[in-house]
This record gives C-alpha cells, sequence and structure tokens, in this order.
C-alpha cells in the first residue's frame, strides 16, 4: 500500500491513429495502489476516467500505476505526457530524475478540499493528550517525499517546540510508523489522514488501538502535472475536460472526489497586493534575468505609477488617473496583448499629498473584482464583463477621516466577508458581504492606517491581524471583536508596511521600531514584548520578504538582509542610492527580486552572505521612472508599471 507495494497495470484504449497519451498514476488512494477493504476510500477508478478521456480526446489512453516515477519510466520506457500524484512525492522523484514537470490541476477529495494533512498517532492509552506531551519520547515521521507526514510534521513539532526535545526516528514507508508504533517501538507516528481506517480495513491495525493526537499543518493533495513532451494543444484540451468533472456524477464517485479537478488556485495569477496571501511569493523567480527583458506588450497610461496590478490567466486590472487628475480610471486588459476589454471610470477629483491617484492594488476573487480609490470609492465588479455589482464609499457611509496620502489597504477577503478599514470610532474594521456590500458587522477603535491586513491562527486562533493608526491588533473574523491591541515602544509608525505572517509567528518591520518578531501565547493573545528586534532594519514603505529563514526589506538607501534563525541578526547591508525611496520586493526559488522606484530591477541570491546581485537592469530605460507600483508575476511574465505605459515582460529565456 502505499509507496510499499510495487504493482503495474496499463489500460489500453482503442483510438490507435494517434500516438497513445501516456498517463502516469501515483497517488496512493487509487485501487490498484491502495486496498478494497474500506468503502469508498482508497478505491480512485482512474480506468474509469481515462475510458472517458479516451473517448472525449479520440486517443488511446495507456494508464499506469506505480509506487514512484522511476519505476513507472522503467515500465513505459518513455517519458509520460501527464502524471497524476500527490504533489510533494511528484516534486520529489521528477527532481531526482530530472524530469520537468508542471502542476495544472488539483483533485478535490470527496469533502473537497485540495489538501492533505497528517495526523500524530500514539496508543490508545498513552497518556499524552497534546503534542507537547511528547517532549522526550521517540516519534516516527513519515518518508521524506511525504510531505504531509514529514516537512508538515517537522513544522507541527517546531510550533510546540519539539524539534529538538523529541527523539526523531523516519520511516522507510508510510506505514511503518503505524506498525512501529503497535509494536511498541516508537511512542507516536506521523501517518496520512486517510490511512488508520485503511490500516484497520486491512487487519494491519486493530480497531480503537490508536487514537489522534494532533494533526499537521495542511500541504498540497493530489495534482495532475503535464510534462516537457506533451505539446500544448494536447494539455489544452486535457485542461478543459478534466476541469468539466463536475457535471459527470458518475466519474465524481469513481474518483472518490467532490467536484472533480480544479485549477490550481494559486497558477490562476496575482489576485491580490504582493500575490498568494499576501507574502510577496513568486515560485517562477528564475535563476538569472536575461541581459534585457522582452517586451511581450505595453498599454499606455495617465496616471503616477502608484497602485501594481492584479493578473487572472485572462486578464490584467490596472487602477490609473484621467490626464486631469479628475477622475479615478480602472482599466481591464487583455493579458495576451494588453488591449482595453472594459473600464471603470468616475469623478474622484481632490487634492491630496502624492497625487490622487489609486494606491490599493486590486483584489480578485471568485469572477469578482474589487476596486478601492484613494479617496474611499469602493466598487464591486463581475471581471468578466466589467459590470457594476454594488459600490459604495465607505468614508460617507461609515465616517472616518480621510488620509492624507489616501485609502491604500486594499479589502481582504476573509471567506464571504471583505474586510475594509474607514477608521471612524464606531466603524474602524467593518465586515461586508463581499458579493452584495451589505453590512456584517463594526468594530469601533482608531483611525486607519495605510498597511494591509493580513488573516492567519495565532496562539490557536484565528484572526485578522493589521495596523490601526495607534497600534497593531487582532480581530474575530466571525463577529469584529478586537481581541488584542499592542503599541509599540518607540513611539507612533506611519504603519504602511504589511505584516508577515511567519509559521504561528508575525514579522513587523517600521521605521520607529525596526523589525520585530512577535510570539503568541496559546490563548492568542501575543506576548507583551517582541521575542526578537533588529532596529537597524527600520523601513517606512517597504514591506519585507522571508525567503527560507532571511529577511529581505530596503530603507532609507540600505538593502538588508537578517538571518531569523540566529535572533533577526543583521547577515548583509548594502548602501546604493537606488534603494534610498520606495522599493518592492518578491522572494521565491532562493533568491529575491527587487523593484525600486528609480526604475531598477535587480535579482538577487538569497543564500549568500553578502550581497549577491545574480542580474540589474533597467526595463523602461535611462529615464526617470518613479514607479511605486508593485510587480505581478505570473508564470513567466512580470507586469511591470513605468511612468505612463504597463508593460508585460518575459521574465527569462525558457
Amino acid at each position: 500500500m502505499i509507496r510499499y507495494v510495487g504493482l503495474f497495470l496499463t489500460f489500453a484504449f482503442s483510438h490507435a491513429a494517434e500516438k497513445p497519451v501516456q498517463l502516469v498514476v501515483m497517488d496512493p488512494l487509487s485501487l490498484p495502489l491502495s486496498c478494497s477493504c474500506v468503502e469508498g476510500v482508497g478505491q480512485r477508478r482512474y480506468d474509469k476516467l481515462g475510458d472517458h478521456l479516451s473517448k472525449v480526446l479520440g486517443r488511446s489512453i495507456n494508464l499506469t500505476f506505480e509506487e514512484s516515477l522511476d519505476l513507472a519510466l522503467r515500465r513505459i520506457r518513455a517519458t509520460p505526457d501527464f502524471i497524476i500524484g500527490k504533489d510533494a512525492m511528484v516534486s520529489f522523484d521528477s527532481k531526482r530524475l530530472k524530469l520537468q514537470v508542471t502542476p495544472i490541476a488539483a483533485l478535490t477529495d470527496r469533502t473537497g478540499s485540495l489538501t492533505h494533512r497528517g495526523v500524530f498517532i500514539v496508543r490508545t492509552k498513552d497518556p499524552a493528550r497534546r503534542l507537547s506531551d511528547l517532549s522526550g519520547r521517540k516519534v516516527m515521521l513519515g518518508p521524506e517525499e511525504e510531505a504531509e507526514t514529514h516537512q508538515a510534521a517537522k513544522a507541527a513539532l517546531r510550533k510546540a517546540q519539539l524539534a529538538k526535545s523529541a527523539s526523531l526516528e523516519v520511516a522507510g514507508a508510510v506505514d511503518s510508523g503505524a506498525l512501529a508504533l503497535t509494536d511498541g517501538e516508537v511512542d507516536s507516528a506521523v501517518v496520512p489522514e486517510y490511512l488508520p481506517p485503511l490500516l484497520v480495513g486491512c487487519e494491519k491495525l486493530s480497531e480503537g488501538s490508536v487514537r489522534i493526537l494532533s494533526k499537521t499543518p495542511p500541504v498540497s493533495g493530489v495534482r495532475l502535472f503535464q510534462t516537457n513532451v506533451a505539446d500544448d494543444a494536447l494539455v489544452k484540451r486535457m485542461m478543459e475536460e478534466v476541469t468539466d468533472l463536475d457535471k459527470r456524477k458518475d466519474l465524481l464517485i469513481a474518483l472518490e472526489s467532490a467536484k472533480g479537478f480544479v485549477k490550481i488556485p494559486d497558477q490562476l495569477g496575482w489576485l491580490d497586493w504582493r500575490g498568494p496571501d499576501r507574502r510577496g511569493q513568486a515560485l517562477t523567480l528564475p535563476k538569472q534575468l536575461p541581459k534585457a527583458l522582452k517586451k511581450i506588450w505595453s498599454t499606455k497610461l495617465t496616471g503616477p505609477a502608484v497602485a501594481g496590478p492584479a493578473v487572472t490567466e485572462k486578464w490584467v486590472i490596472i487602477p490609473d488617473k484621467n490626464r486631469e487628475g479628475t477622475k479615478d480610471l480602472f482599466l481591464c486588459l487583455d493579458v495576451t496583448d494588453g488591449s482595453e476589454v472594459w473600464r471603470l471610470e468616475y469623478e474622484a477629483d481632490r487634492e491630496m499629498d502624492y497625487s490622487n491617484s489609486p494606491r490599493a492594488t486590486p483584489v480578485v476573487h471568485d469572477g469578482l473584482v474589487y476596486l478601492l480609490g484613494a479617496l474611499g470609492d469602493l466598487h464591486c465588479l463581475r471581471i468578466e464583463t466589467g459590470e457594476v455589482v454594488w459600490k459604495t464609499n465607505y468614508y460617507r457611509e461609515y465616517g472616518g477621516k480621510l488620509l492624507p496620502w489616501g485609502s491604500s489597504a486594499p479589502p481582504l477577503i476573509v471567506a464571504e466577508k471583505l474586510i475594509i478599514n474607514p477608521g471612524a470610532p464606531s466603524a474602524s474594521l467593518v465586515a461586508l458581504d463581499r458579493k452584495n456590500g451589505s453590512l456584517i458587522w463594526k468594530s469601533s477603535g482608531h483611525a486607519a492606517a495605510y498597511s494591509a491586513f493580513v488573516e492567519g491562527e495565532f496562539g490557536g486562533l484565528q484572526q485578522i491581524v493589521g495596523y490601526d493608526s495607534a497600534s497593531l491588533g487582532g480581530w474575530d473574523p466571525a463577529t469584529g471583536k478586537r481581541l488584542w491591541q499592542h503599541v509599540p515602544t518607540e513611539g507612533a509608525d506611519f504603519n504602511v508596511t504589511t505584516p508577515l505572517i511567519y509559521g504561528s509567528q508575525l514579522l513587523l518591520a517600521t521605521e520607529n521600531n525596526g523589525t520585530r518578531l512577535h510570539r503568541f501565547a496559546k490563548n492568542g493573545q501575543p506576548v507583551d514584548e517582541p521575542a526578537i528586534v533588529n532596529p537597524a532594519l527600520a523601513p517606512d514603505t517597504c514591506s519585507p520578504v522571508i525567503v527560507g529563514d532571511r529577511v529581505f526589506a530596503t530603507a532609507y538607501g540600505e538593502m538588508y538582509c537578517l538571518d531569523l534563525k540566529n535572533n533577526l541578526k543583521t547577515v548583509w547591508v548594502k548602501e546604493d542610492d537606488i534603494f534610498y525611496d520606495h522599493s518592492n520586493v518578491i522572494g521565491g526559488n532562493g533568491r529575491v527580486l527587487v523593484w525600486t522606484q528609480s526604475g531598477d530591477l535587480l535579482l538577487l541570491d538569497a543564500a549568500a552572505n553578502k550581497f549577491s546581485s545574480l542580474s540589474r537592469m533597467r526595463p523602461f530605460g535611462d529615464g526617470k521612472v518613479d514607479s511605486m507600483s508593485h510587480p505581478a508575476i505570473v508564470g513567466n511574465r512580470i507586469y511591470l508599471r513605468g511612468p505612463s505605459e504597463i508593460a508585460c515582460f518575459q521574465l527569462s529565456k525558457d
């Protein structure tokens, strides 16, 4: 069962006119790789999917079931077109075999989830009641390629401060830990959440012999991957068919899935401020930038380069201003050529610092786009058509004082709520129904700040976290209740930078209080004082990123690299005039991309112990750029805003 049962089956269907499509299945819950002991679990019938695809594609489908990719390649003696398997397992094997694969869709499980979790199991009569009770005891992790039982389990142990105090072993197979546990060889084992019922059904575990002590953080589940041999036309047809399975109840039952395959959310585009989860991360940063970026298209803009774009698989949404500065413009452009699809235009004429152009990045979610202007005008539009679904001006609706630099915090999506910050005494923070704009709750408090809010779990409580004008705070997403506030020790900040979630901790970086890491108690309250502080890195506008265990940001003519593992110690500082004004930083793949207000684009080695520039260029030439706009990165494309245009560039040669 699952990485310890070697089984090969090939289903060849009758269409022989073209070369068969090679599809390798490594899903541990597929019927040939699992068992039929428990009805409805571990019996995914990919043969039925293969039969369906053969009919609709008009191609023979060869299905190969194997526990590992290298065994599958030996069987078919060729590179497959597609692979279905657990994200971590396929990624692990393909990297080892130097096979280029790209995830293109994700399989929902019976509950509709796209993720897997591991579970820490103990013997039923074991006295342990929480993860911390495993201190000094033997714990068997899953194999290295099993993310939910290995990497995610290590993260859970670190969070519980058990990484060093527990004695860790690594299982050779996914069920080895459970068997070692029942044999008394270890005190706890980490196995996939779906596994215990299967082991009971197969009589490898006795009913009631083990219990779940804790769960690991979620990881990506089963995905469909294309390889470098699959042609574009075939990939397009495959995606069309597999993402349309929700209309076929028979196939959903066969695949033990609620909705079938869906597009991978984090690959649909750059849909929010700083990308997915507002972390400033792009998984497609190249090893090098070319000497000159190839411009795919550009579209003229009129307003100052303040707000950045949101990018979907079809459209680019960019805020702008009319030439006279009297109206807000929001343009929807075709992602292929930059041509205008629709526009939103309304009166917004008022003198402000740094112009009155929109500051907030558009937020795209579930077919709707949320557009916020600097004067508090908030619109919800259907992204397909540009139709206005609802609108409001949250200063007129809820009160609050217009900020000197304008409203800049993009709305935060939390489930079906849209979180905004008018900053009124009776409505400091407000939750709206994101679909119709109706009020759900109001939270009284201080005036607004400029920083974007984030959502995460801290001290076991799900919280909205962010700044008002006076303090950092946490709010209950369900009710809007203010859970806590933290006033900085070194005086007030402008509170422009975005808080950054680091595990269950919170990283902050502001101009008067430096960079600090906050930890949280079990009741969801922050520890009174920051756990670690580095006063040297004190940015006023540059939100930091984390790459590995290092923090990167710019401030007042310097770029910093700090070491999170070593109490935020400064690893290096680089002085350069290009870092004096605003910079945007993006991390990923062991690298850091820096886009400066001066118009310089740099790619840095995040692992180097000194400033190490891999590439440096000026995409818009040597003239004045003055761009504060955050880039968007989708695949091999980067979207940059220059002084009078938005341009789409190819990020690397590949």
